[in-house]
C-alpha cells in the first residue's frame, strides 16, 4: 500500500478508487522549466503513468537557479526531453511524450487530447500559444480543467480555468496577435500578479526586466509553487476539491495567493489593478530614500 492512498480518503474503498484515478490519469504539462518540470516528477511519485511534456526551450546557465532537470551537463539540451528522461529514469513505468517544439496553434490539439487535466506553465506573455491551448482544452470532452501556478518574489500565485469560467482570451482582453509592447507586458503582469511583493517596488521590478530582458525569480519560491499545485491537482482529480475534505478554488477572474513571507494567503480577484499598491507605497516610502 503506497503511504499517499490514506491521505486520499476516508475509507479503504476511497483509497483504493483514488489512486486508481491517479494511475489511470494523463497530465499534459505546458511549459517545463522551474515549476512544470518540478511537477512532472511529483506527480510521477504520485503515481501518474502518464505524461504529455511540451517545451521548445533549451537549458541555459540561467536556469540552475531553479529548474529541475538543468545542470552543467545539460546546458542545451531540450527541456521537455531532459524532465521527461528523468522522470521515466525515477521508476521506468511511466509513459511520457515529448513535445519538443512546445505548444503550437498546429499541435495543441492534439496535445490536449486524452488529458484529463492540463498544466499551463507557459510564459504569461506567449499569447497565441497560451490561446490555443485553451481552446483545444475547451473543446475536449476529456479534459476536466486547466490548472496554472506562478511566482513573484515570496509568493505563489495558484490559477484554474473551467470549461464554463471566463476564456483566458476575455481574461486578457487582447488579440492573439496583439504586438509583445512594454505597455502589454505591465497589462499581463498585472493580470498574473494582482498583489505585488513586499520588496522591492513595483518600478524597480520593471526597470530590472528592462535592462536584462527577463523576468526575476526567486529561488526559493519555485518549489513552494510546486507545493501549492500538487495538492490542488490531486484534489480535483479525485474530486475532493469541496468541503468538508478540502476547499474549492474559484477560477480566473479569480486566484489564490500564498505569501511564504508573511504566512498569509487569500483568494484575490484579477481584474487588472494591483490590490496592494497604495498600501506599498507607504511601505516603501520608507526605505526607498
Amino acid at each position: 500500500m503506497c503511504r499517499t492512498e490514506i491521505f486520499l480518503g476516508t475509507n479503504e474503498e476511497e483509497w483504493r478508487k483514488a489512486q486508481e484515478i491517479i494511475s489511470n490519469a494523463t497530465i499534459g504539462i505546458a511549459g517545463c522549466g522551474g515549476i512544470g518540470g518540478a511537477m512532472a516528477l511529483r506527480l510521477a511519485r504520485f503515481g501518474v503513468k502518464k505524461l504529455k511534456l511540451a517545451d521548445p526551450d533549451n537549458f541555459d546557465w540561467s536556469n540552475i537557479n531553479r529548474q529541475y532537470g538543468s545542470s552543467k551537463d545539460t546546458i542545451g539540451l531540450n527541456k521537455a526531453e531532459t524532465v521527461g528522461n528523468l522522470v521515466y529514469e525515477l521508476a521506468g513505468d511511466v509513459d511520457i511524450e515529448i513535445y519538443k517544439d512546445g505548444i503550437t496553434v498546429e499541435n495543441a490539439k492534439d496535445f490536449a487530447s486524452g488529458c484529463d487535466l492540463i498544466l499551463d506553465q507557459l510564459d504569461f506573455y506567449v499569447v497565441k500559444e497560451k490561446f490555443a491551448l485553451h481552446r483545444a482544452f475547451r473543446e475536449n470532452q476529456e479534459t476536466k480543467l486547466i490548472l496554472a501556478c506562478s511566482v513573484v518574489g515570496w509568493n505563489a500565485h495558484l490559477y484554474k480555468f473551467e470549461k464554463d469560467s471566463m476564456k483566458i482570451e476575455d481574461w486578457y482582453g487582447i488579440n492573439e496577435n496583439t504586438e509583445k509592447t512594454p505597455e502589454l507586458t505591465e497589462k499581463l503582469i498585472k493580470l498574473w500578479s494582482p498583489k505585488l511583493p513586499l520588496f522591492p517596488t513595483y518600478e524597480k521590478i520593471t526597470q530590472w526586466i528592462e535592462q536584462t530582458k527577463a523576468v526575476p525569480i526567486f529561488t526559493g519560491a519555485p518549489p513552494l509553487a510546486e507545493g501549492i499545485l500538487t495538492q490542488r491537482v490531486i484534489l480535483s482529480l479525485i474530486n475532493k476539491e469541496f468541503p468538508p475534505y478540502g476547499k474549492w478554488l474559484p477560477p480566473i477572474p479569480q486566484m489564490y495567493i500564498f505569501d511564504a513571507g508573511t504566512l498569509s494567503g487569500e483568494i484575490v480577484t484579477s481584474d487588472g489593478n494591483f490590490k496592494n499598491k497604495k498600501e506599498l507605497e507607504i511601505l516603501w516610502s520608507n526605505y526607498d530614500k
